[in-house]
């Protein structure tokens, strides 16, 4: 890059900081600062590397307090009061430094010390972008464009790695209408087109998988339509099986664990003694080999009446209680009493995912939390024993199993899984924080990062934070991370819509960022270089051998 192009993009030189404070840069053209703004990239670069520092404050100085309180005044004196800014009155940038880059190596490094003392310092350009956060272009697999740096061209983009992003969970945090799914849609389709993992997607609010509509009633593709056969849509709503390649999700009553239910006692309106009659009852009939839940369903009345003299172990009325309470669960069209293996839910799921096809579990756009939660825990679950047993198989013979295929799963409204109250209950918990050497990751989107308990919450590897409000949500949303205070100052400057401060385990230092549009723009970046179906790669070769046919009868 010439030299004259960085002493364009110059800011002023470093005067003073600390490693641990940041850097005090003094601005040299006062031009520049209302064009700036908390969050931008800043670049020191020296013979033997590049210094990124990420602004987090702005502060006007002068070289004594008078110069600050007695100013020129009236338009007359407009010339001094330019001579007098710059000189004894001046505009100090504080900078984080998050990253150094080996000029020598060419790779990445944490950050141990500073650049010296009257160093320049420059906005960053393209080329420093790209040096730290990779190219699409140069690694398709790895890396996957998210969107652009804040106060920088379009063309400037930020990607996450792939390979980094998959290996632990991840969260996208943002109050309601900022663009959570929006952005959680385009990271799906970045794991899609990289073909490092499989998705299962628990829909909430049929955002995803299928086409919708947006707040401006403008049609949205959903990933199904970008993607095909990459792709399966499953349903609850029997309505939604007649459309074309839907299926419908159904699960054995026998694959309902009492921490399924208890992820639904609110709903159920449960008391705090339902729980230890169900692990009563549990445990009482599985000893004649009997599944409690498909008794408690099918014969409730000839159960209660079978343990009326059997008050030691279960109470009568406690279980007369549950018995009507657990009666709602008798409408729910998706439980069956006799499936036949192969025909349920769970093992087409895991034959889709380990076939690299991701599974978009959708909901429809009513209110239907009990189901949502219900059918969330029990798949989930039961997919989690799945993977254990593929895993530990590979574990003890490498040769003869191969290691499970990765899986993000992706879940909406993640502090009703992973909330204090219900964090012990749910399998999620267990997923965040043991799951990572079974190739299994959570995507969790969440409006309110506060309710997910604080010790999941600080393990969450990748965090893609939108605007938020709430002082809880951004502490939640930035917990066990370094520069904290420094980084909430960024999130409180974001824009309500389509801005997002990225930080974490798949980018190598924080960064704000513009998110990229989710629009025809991107369907032709998918159309172009998502994965081809056997029948096209078959027609590519079938053109290929044609041309090389024609080119030896030299035609």
């Amino acid at each position: 890059m010439p030299e004259k192009f960085y002493t364009g993009q110059r800011i002023g030189k470093v005067i003073g900081g600390s490693f641990l404070e940041g850097l005090a840069i003094k601005v040299e053209d006062d031009s520049i600062i209302e064009d700036t703004r908390i969050g931008s990239i800043l670049v020191s670069q020296t013979e033997k590397k590049k210094y990124y520092c990420m602004l987090t404050d702005m502060v006007i100085e002068g070289m004594n307090k008078q110069s600050l309180t007695e100013l020129p005044r009236g338009t007359e004196f407009s010339l001094l009061n330019r001579i007098t800014r710059g000189t004894s009155i001046y505009t100090i940038f504080k900078a984080q430094p998050v990253l150094a880059f080996d000029l020598q190596e060419g790779k990445n490094q944490p950050i141990r010390n500073i650049p010296l003392h009257a160093s320049s310092v420059r906005r960053a350009t393209y080329d420093d972008i790209q040096d730290v956060f990779g190219s699409f272009e140069k690694d398709p697999k790895r890396f996957f464009p998210i969107g652009s740096v804040l106060d920088m061209d379009e063309s400037t983009q930020v990607c996450i790695d792939i390979d980094r992003f998959i290996e632990r969970s991840s969260g996208i945090y943002g109050r309601t209408g900022t663009g959570k799914s929006f952005i959680a849609r385009l990271i799906m389709a970045g794991i899609i087109l990289s073909d490092k993992a499989s998705l299962l997607i628990f829909d909430a609010h049929s955002d995803h998988g299928p086409d919708s509509i947006d707040e401006e009633n403008y049609h949205v593709k959903g990933l199904k339509s970008l993607f095909g056969n990459k792709v399966q849509i499953m349903t609850i709503e029997s309505s939604s099986v007649n459309r074309a390649g839907v299926l419908p999700i159904e699960i054995d009553v026998r694959d309902v664990e009492v921490e399924d239910i208890l992820s639904i006692s609110e709903e159920l309106n449960l008391n705090e003694t339902a729980e230890q009659v169900m692990i009563a009852l549990k445990n009482k009939l599985e000893a004649q080999g009997r599944h409690w839940l498909h008794e408690v369903l099918v014969n409730g009345e000839e159960l209660a009446e079978e343990f009326k003299d059997s008050e030691a172990i279960v109470n009568r009325s406690s279980l007369l209680a549950l018995i009507r309470k657990l009666s709602v669960l008798k409408e729910l069209p998706y439980l069956k009493y006799d499936r036949s293996p192969g025909t349920n839910s769970i093992d087409i799921i895991l034959d889709y995912l380990q076939r690299g096809i991701s599974v978009d579990i959708t909901f429809g756009k009513g209110d239907k939390l009990l189901h949502y939660l219900f059918v969330t825990n029990v798949l989930s679950r039961r997919i989690y024993n799945k993977y254990m047993e593929m895993y530990e198989k590979h574990i003890s013979n490498r040769k003869k199993y191969p290691a499970p295929r990765p899986l993000v799963i992706a879940i909406e409204e993640a502090h009703r899984f992973l909330s204090p109250d219900v964090a012990k209950q749910t399998i999620f918990g267990t997923i965040a924080r043991e799951m990572r050497k079974a190739k299994v990751s959570l995507m969790c989107i969440d409006q309110r990062p506060s309710q997910i308990d604080s010790e999941i919450a600080s393990q969450i590897g990748t965090r893609v934070i939108l605007a938020l409000s709430d002082e809880a949500d951004i502490a939640s949303a930035l917990a066990g991370m370094k520069n904290s205070k420094q980084l909430r100052a960024i999130i409180e400057s974001l824009d309500s819509k389509q801005q997002a401060l990225v930080i974490g385990h798949a980018v190598p230092m924080p960064i704000a960022i513009k998110t990229r549009g989710y629009d025809q723009s991107f369907y032709d970046f998918v159309s172009i270089f998502s994965p081809k179906t056997d029948v096209e790669d078959n027609y590519r070769k079938v053109l290929e051998a044609s041309e090389e046919f024609l080119k030896d009868m030299e035609y």
